[in-house]
């Protein structure tokens, strides 16, 4: 069989591994972390790439890297055949093969994990990747092949890219059992003006509800710890003796003799739909997503 292709040198596995991780990376000097033996392997690799092809696969502008359209067709074109050997190398070798699913943290924490045990069971022929990212990550690499799953808002799931419902995420207060009233009732709201609070940094949507609510009852909120993180924020609950709103599942993660849950009615309507999420188009390089999506949302809606 004639193959042109192959009868040239400068083209290899290694080469085309090089450019996928040069466009993951967004450049070269990310791609090398600082190691300027790899940094220049990488340079050199990329260049023998555009001779070979005989065409250019990045931009060349001062500060700025950018793939070219034939650059970004073959980081496809090399993310599907790199796959595809991968899972070939893995089933060959008798090592499960490796599923990436991405989800913000609290929710690879408190949701995902306590309940991946049964699924985990019943395929071994899997190892499971997590990757905690926010939900425009999570769509980009989806639509580019670096994730296989995603758990994303029902509301965050763009055009074109298939899912199945999770069940929604609840909020409550959680705050130390050592600082509920003794000698009165418990009212939610009421503690909310006499308690520390950590809360997320930037707009969020329990944010600007217990704002409201606050202004509405000339109540002042005692923010004490900004967060990036719901993780972070249940942190504080724990060992600072702070009150937060999290998900009524982070309930599991703290120990129940000192840790209290109270549901609040000004948060009663901001549930949130999950949905699992994955590309039809990743199904194709590799078809055995199909058939694991549905017992994979199956085993997340399990309670």
């Amino acid at each position: 069989m004639n193959r042109p292709l192959l009868a040239r040198s400068g083209l290899s596995l290694d080469r085309l591994a090089s450019l996928v991780a040069l466009a993951d990376a967004r450049g070269v000097s990310t791609a090398a972390q600082g190691d300027p033996a790899r940094q220049s392997q990488f340079s050199r690799q990329l260049k023998e790439l555009e001779a070979f092809f005989g065409v250019a696969l990045i931009e060349r502008r001062r500060g700025v890297f950018r793939l070219t359209q034939a650059g970004r067709e073959l980081v496809e074109i090399s993310r599907v055949a790199l796959t595809r050997l991968e899972d070939f190398g893995q089933r060959s070798s008798a090592q499960p093969t490796e599923v990436h699913l991405g989800a913000g943290e609290s929710v690879l924490v408190w949701w995902l994990t306590p309940r991946f045990g049964p699924l985990l069971e019943r395929h071994p022929e899997f190892a499971f990747s997590l990757h905690n990212l926010q939900s425009n990550e999570i769509t980009a690499r989806l639509r580019d092949g670096r994730l296989d799953f995603g758990i994303l808002r029902r509301a965050a799931v763009a055009p074109g890219l298939a899912s199945l419902p999770l069940g929604e995420v609840t909020p409550a207060l959680f705050l130390p059992r050592s600082r509920l009233p003794k000698s009165r009732p418990v009212l939610p709201e009421r503690l909310l003006g006499e308690l520390p609070l950590a809360l997320l940094e930037g707009s969020h949507a329990v944010n600007e509800a217990l704002t409201v609510w606050a202004d509405e009852h000339g109540v002042r909120l005692h923010l004490r710890w900004r967060c990036t993180s719901l993780v972070q924020a249940a942190a504080a609950v724990e060992h600072l003796g702070m009150a937060a709103v999290l998900p009524a599942w982070a309930e599991a993660t703290f120990p129940p003799d000192r840790v209290a849950r109270l549901e609040l009615p000004v948060l009663a309507s901001l549930n949130v739909p999950l949905r699992l999420v994955w590309s039809r188009r990743q199904t194709a390089v590799r078809p055995f997503l199909s058939a694991l999506a549905k017992p994979l949302a199956a085993s997340l809606t399990n309670e």
